[in-house]
């Protein structure tokens, strides 16, 4: 490896080259002189006690530049008689050893220490080596050399098998895990109903690596998911298989070996949050430092991917010791948690009174999740630091991420997640929840009617005890397609690119050219990248689809920020804040289908209206389900449009539209509700509504000390205007004008305070006006002396030559045009002088 020595910042600048003493292609070793250097200084001479004192005289020092390192001299940048006033890099060497791997510090190929700091440097050797990209080792780190070189040999044996990498989660992916000891007593006991279900449950202790405390040397009890060994079987010929797990060293090589006790599938390549380097969030950057082309991630979670989600399959949660979720859970970020589905009742039959206070209880529970918490719904992307996702959208580089994953591994936060680990874990064995929810069936089961006319009469027979756990998952079969789908997919883009590379499919008919292409001959720029070809597989899946949320997420929450909107958005759906008629399906929460946006969808024909298991499953098989059973039943008066509801109305996509629907308020809704069902929506639209509104403040409060009243006097005085404005010019037109002023002038009204008005100028107003309304109503109208296009009387005539009176001062700023205000007066004051003329002839 070639390295450029500097001079170093302790030399006593400016500093003069006397003589270099190597020549180019010599050897030189460690502390071997090589330059000699001299610089001037200044000695003060003559005796301090003397009266005259001391003297500065110039002095020159020579010295010797010794080598720091051992190698090849390869060529100067410096030259005999040289000035030189700052450090600088002044001659290159080619080491013996690069000091490409180093453990616990020291050099894994020659020895040296690498923390050794001498003159010429700041900083020690370790920063040649600081990716870490074993499984089991945490110290033993290369450079950014070697790492490329082992990824580019890893690719070409991948690519010679027609192999990707896949990095397997363990805890609710593959398996999932508990220590409750009442599954121990189940095993043993052949009478329990659980018995079959737990029959190939496995176990081990950990008695050196596991918690402390209560749990210490507790037994955990595994349980593979359904077509696990089929499964990894089929997958290990076409993935070679890695484990990546938040788990412990000892837990995770622990359930290896029940999953692959031969180590056929895994071998060693197994990572933990030992190894991790980081304590919420795993990296890809971990085992694949240069680039993740040929990675696929499978993981129940994909929060804890922040800089890998192209990468990822998220597989449905495998849950099956019903309560207990992961038990490695506190060292990951929070799960943001669906509203669960409606459960199926635990017996055939049950009374409507249990039956209600189960849904009012799960209503509560759905209730409470909505509510927004710190933790809960805090956006995924905001909970990681700000540089992990750059503004550009350009990948950061594998040794950024090592560097920020290595500064992630705070000691004191890990003994506070091991803490909380360790309360999570005594928990399970105190209060042994499997064990309660079994007594809670076994008693409902005995509690249950018996149909004796079923029984023929006969005494009542014992009741069949109902097993609490079933092993009913089928999502291995969906993962296996998925798997098996991409690896096509990725290899035909890439034999596809390897033929084009080589000059097309004419070019490879030619004679005595192999047609086929060896694959591992292929150059790393022409293949695919997983993190490209993966989105455009899983994009198709709903593609077309606009879909708004209701109930799923809390009200507070970006959609586009939480698990849920980035999941669908990934699979090409559409999403969207607001209900219009662009939206083709809204998902609801079973447990509230009578929210706003649900009545609001129902007016929809074109809008499908389904609960949140046809958004999962349709992600779970990567294929859009028939909406047919999932379709959530919606009351009859929802369906019911109102007066003037227009579904062709334009609407913007956008979340900032406010369409006519948008606007409706909760209180109108609920006007199109018949009264016997007011109280059930009451209790759906519970956490609908913002917090200021639940808290009892209402947006009309504001209204309630308005003056309605001098809103009424002001519409009755324009009207009187009005009638008088109607009496002399054309009715038709005048009326138009005038509804257009009075809508003009009400809206002027609502926002105008009538306290400013003085009494006096209130009495005089209302006085005139009045004595015009009097006026009014004692006279006939001349408006048929208009001049219209059939009528051209000599009135009328006259009329349209009188002069435009004068602008008044009290002119209205009611919209009318000038123009019109004016023909209206000269109208009104040419009747008048028809009226004194008749007056005066009589």
């Amino acid at each position: 490896m070639t390295k450029l020595l500097s001079l170093g910042a302790k030399l006593k600048y400016p500093v003069t080259i006397i003589k270099v003493l190597k020549k180019p292609g010599d050897s030189i070793k460690k502390l071997d002189p090589i330059l000699q250097y001299k610089w001037n200084w200044t000695l003060m001479v003559g005796d301090p006690s003397d009266p005259k004192g001391q003297w500065p005289e110039e002095q020159v020092a020579i010295a010797d530049w010794e080598s720091p390192v051992e190698g090849t001299l390869k060529s100067w940048k410096v030259k005999d008689g040289q000035v030189i006033h700052k450090n600088m890099d002044f001659v290159e060497v080619e080491e013996t050893c690069p000091h490409s791997i180093q453990y616990k510090g020291m050099c894994g190929l020659c020895g040296k220490d690498m923390t050794e700091i001498n003159w010429t440097s700041a900083t020690d050797d370790t920063e040649r080596a600081k990716i870490n990209m074993i499984h089991d080792q945490t110290s033993l780190k290369v450079s950014q050399d070697e790492a490329s070189k082992a990824e580019s040999e890893l690719q070409k044996r991948l690519l010679a098998h027609k192999k990707l990498s896949l990095v397997v989660d363990l805890d609710q992916t593959i398996i999932h895990a508990c220590i409750e000891p009442t599954v121990g007593e189940w095993q043993r006991d052949k009478s329990s109903p659980n018995y079959e279900a737990v029959r190939d449950v496995r176990s081990f202790q950990l008695n050196d690596d596991g918690p402390r405390g209560l749990a210490s040397g507790c037994w955990y009890y595994i349980k593979m998911r359904p077509g696990l060994k089929e499964f990894l079987a089929k997958i290990s010929e076409l993935y070679e298989l890695h484990v990546y797990t938040m788990g412990t060293r000892a837990y995770a090589v622990n359930i290896a070996k029940i999953v692959d006790p031969d180590k056929k599938l895994f071998g060693d390549r197994i990572i933990s949050r030992d190894e991790n380097g980081n304590v919420t969030a795993k990296s890809l950057a971990r085992l694949f430092p240069v680039d993740t082309k040929m990675v696929v991630i499978i993981d129940d979670r994909a929060d804890v991917w922040p800089n890998n989600r192209p990468n990822l399959i998220k597989v449905v949660p495998y849950d099956f010791f019903l309560g207990i979720g992961d038990i490695n859970s506190s060292f990951l970020p929070k799960r943001e948690e669906l509203p669960p589905m409606q459960p199926p009742p635990l017996k055939k039959k049950s009374s409507k009174s249990e039956l209600k206070d189960a849904q009012t209880s799960e209503n509560a529970e759905a209730s409470d999740e909505k509510k927004p918490e710190s933790d809960e719904v805090k956006p995924v992307e905001a909970a990681k630091p700000e540089a992990a996702k750059p503004d550009d959208g350009s990948k950061i580089s594998a040794l950024e991420e090592l560097v920020r994953m290595g500064s992630g591994d705070d000691q004191a936060l890990r003994l506070e997640q091991a803490a909380e680990q360790e309360k999570f874990l005594e928990k399970q064995l105190t209060d042994r929840p499997l064990l309660h929810m079994q007594e809670k069936l076994d008693k409902e089961d005995s509690e249950a009617p018996v149909d004796e006319a079923a029984n023929g009469g006969t005494a009542q027979e014992p009741q069949h005890r109902h097993n609490l756990l079933v092993d009913n998952d089928v999502e291995l079969k969906y993962l296996e397609q998925h798997l098996t789908q991409l690896h096509k997919a990725f290899y035909d883009e890439y034999e596809g690119r390897v033929i084009n590379a080589s000059g097309g499919r004419v070019a490879q008919l030619k004679p005595g050219l192999n047609r086929k292409m060896p694959l591992n001959g292929a150059d790393r720029k022409v293949v695919p990248d997983i993190g490209e070809v993966m989105p455009r597989l899983k994009s198709k899946t709903l593609a077309g689809c606009t879909i708004v949320m209701s109930g799923l997420v809390p009200l507070q929450a970006d959609i586009m920020r939480t698990e849920i909107g980035l999941q669908a958005a990934s699979f090409g759906a559409d999403i969207q804040s607001k209900v219009n008629r662009k939206v083709t399906h809204l998902v609801a929460s079973t447990s509230r289908t009578r929210t706003h946006k649900v009545r609001q969808a129902a007016k929809y024909p074109n809008i499908k209206i389904v609960n949140q298991q046809w958004l999962l499953n349709s992600m779970s098989k990567w294929q859009k389900e028939d909406e047919t059973p999932y379709l959530v039943t919606i009351h009859e008066a929802d369906r019911v449009r109102d007066d003037g509801f227009n579904s062709d109305a334009p609407s913007s996509i956008g979340d900032s539209e406010e369409s006519s629907e948008d606007s409706a308020s909760e209180d109108e809704d609920r006007e199109s509700v018949p009264a016997s069902s007011q109280d059930e929506t009451a209790d759906d639209d519970e956490g609908v509504m913002p917090d200021e509104i639940q808290e009892g403040t209402s947006p009309i409060d504001n209204l309630k000390g308005f003056d309605w009243g001098g809103v009424d006097d002001e519409l009755d005085e324009f009207m009187a205007s009005d009638s008088e404005a109607n009496e002399s010019g054309n009715e038709s037109d005048v009326s138009r004008q005038s509804t257009s002023s009075q809508q003009s002038k009400a809206g002027r009204g609502r926002k105008r305070n009538h306290d400013t008005v003085t009494e006096d100028e209130e009495s005089d107003e209302e006085s005139t006006l009045a004595k015009k309304q009097r006026i009014a109503k004692t006279r006939t109208t001349g408006l048929n002396a208009v001049k219209t296009p059939n009528n051209t009387s000599a009135l009328s005539q006259d009329i349209t030559n009188l002069p435009t009176p004068g602008e008044e001062e009290d002119a209205s700023d009611d919209g009318f045009g000038d123009d019109l205000e004016a023909d209206l007066e000269a109208a009104f004051a040419s009747e008048e002088l028809e009226a004194q003329g008749a007056d005066g002839s009589t």
